[in-house]
């Protein structure tokens, strides 16, 4: 890109400043990582310091780097991105302004056209998911997959092993939906009343309330779609999952590929 500078402080706000450089990307028929950062105020010295050391971490990415002073937001627009590899960014950026003490909230991420159809709406959503990020350092993935009334489809997993509901928040975060993880069926069922999520991933054997009473209480309580995803593979439970609600039964080991295309089924059945 050579019509705007590398780095650029927005004086009056960076939405100007972003549109031209969306513009550029839509021209170009260019794909645009999008890092948005809360920080401590940087100078135009800081930023271009910033600038510089972070492409010494990744060389091969060219990126332009704006900061908002009055927001204290600091806005990376990366060439020909796509999500994943904007999320992996997104870490090595993370991990060098903690290292320098400037971080000072969250940190969102997202793809552009990739995440949503219109670039100025995706600024303004993900500024607004940065200021409600209270954990500093924690890294949001913009959602893009929009139920009826626009929010992101909501996803709860309970499962007690962490490997399998860390995998899968990470993964389905990635895919654009909104993910809350719990470990066992007493955590479920308050995340579950707590959120109201679209579609309950659950395996069978949790610790305090297993998934059938778990699956009891939202058919009691609620309308979220149920997978029963689990190590269980006898008939029995199949029949049992199914009369008690649940729309799908996938066994263990699992294709997270398949999972996901269930997922949509499902809330796109829901829509009609």
């Amino acid at each position: 890109m050579s019509y705007l500078a590398r780095t650029e402080m927005a004086k009056e706000g960076f939405k100007d400043i972003y549109k031209k450089y969306l513009a550029y990307y839509e021209a170009s028929e260019l794909s645009c990582g999008i890092i948005l950062a809360k920080c401590k105020i940087l100078s135009g010295q800081m930023l271009e310091t910033v600038k510089k050391e972070l492409e010494k971490k990744n060389p091969h990415i060219a990126a332009q780097y704006i900061y908002d002073g009055n927001k204290q937001i600091c806005v990376m627009l990366l060439d020909d991105q796509m999500l994943s590899d904007t999320h992996f960014h997104a870490l090595v950026v993370k991990d060098y302004l903690l290292e320098r003490n400037l971080l000072t909230g969250g940190i969102v991420v997202a793809s552009f056209p990739e995440s949503a159809a219109s670039a100025v709406q995706l600024l303004i959503d993900m500024v607004k998911e940065l200021t409600m990020s209270r954990e500093i350092g924690e890294i949001k993935i913009y959602h893009h997959l929009q139920r009826k009334g626009g929010d992101a489809a909501k996803i709860l997993v309970v499962d007690q092993d962490e490997t399998v509901h860390e995998f899968l928040r990470i993964y389905l975060q990635r895919k654009g939906y909104h993910v809350e993880v719990a470990s066992d069926g007493l955590a479920g069922v308050r995340l579950f009343q707590e959120t109201a999520p679209d579609v309950v991933i659950t395996e069978l054997t949790l610790p305090g309330l297993n998934g059938y009473q778990l699956m009891e209480t939202i058919n009691h309580h609620g309308s979220s779609q149920i997978i029963v995803l689990t190590h269980k593979r006898l008939e029995e439970d199949v029949s049992k999952s199914f009369a008690l609600g649940a729309a799908d039964y996938i066994t263990k080991p699992f294709s997270p590929i398949e999972l996901e295309a269930r997922v949509k089924r499902l809330i796109s059945a829901n829509k009609l």
